[in-house]
């Protein structure tokens, strides 16, 4: 089964987060990456192919990691798992937004 991943497009991420108040973002990169830098909010759970993904069914999930890859892999998964969720294309390093967040 093949499933098309939406995407989000960086520039356009804090207009879409105000939109939807509740959405949850999850940055799937390792907990080291997360640590340097991340979006204000965001939940690190690192992606595992094959992952069970324990996600709040109710709740809209917006995925990032570093470049887009891997947080298409997982919202692909989360998908087949029947989660509503999006990734954001380009990952963080396309995200010049003002939820950045960087480790002191």
């Amino acid at each position: 089964m093949v499933v098309d991943i939406p995407l989000v497009s960086p520039r356009k991420l804090d207009q879409y987060v105000a939109r939807y108040p509740g959405v949850w973002i999850v940055d799937v990169r390792s907990g080291e990456e997360y640590r340097r830098s991340h979006i204000r909010y965001a939940v690190n759970i690192p992606y595992e192919p094959g992952k069970e993904w324990d996600l709040p069914g109710e709740k809209e999930i917006v995925v990032y990691c570093e470049r887009g890859a891997t947080s298409m892999a997982a919202v692909r998964e989360m998908i087949r798992q029947g989660y509503c969720a999006l990734s954001v294309a380009g990952g963080i390093t396309e995200y010049k937004g003002r939820n950045l967040v960087f480790s002191e």
